[in-house]
């Protein structure tokens, strides 16, 4: 059965995660709060690809012509 090196990676970053959180237990508060963070950035990160990726972030075509006429230049 050949490994698969991404399922080993992610199977050490799962284990290393674990152990670290049972490490950091005597501080419930504070990792709490470390948790809630970095839970709210994976879910910004992949909002934010998810939209870029389906293309939901394009601004209009008019929406860039302003810049020019509030400077003098058109």
């Amino acid at each position: 059965m050949p490994s698969d090196p991404l399922a080993i990676l992610l199977a050490a970053a799962f284990t290393s995660g674990c152990a670290s959180i049972h490490a950091l237990r005597h501080h419930a508060e504070a990792l709490t709060f470390v948790l809630a963070l970095l839970v709210y950035a994976l879910a910004s990160a992949v909002v934010s690809l998810l939209a870029a990726r389906f293309a939901l972030l394009m601004a209009p075509d008019h929406a860039g012509g302003w810049i020019p006429v509030a400077f003098g230049g058109g």
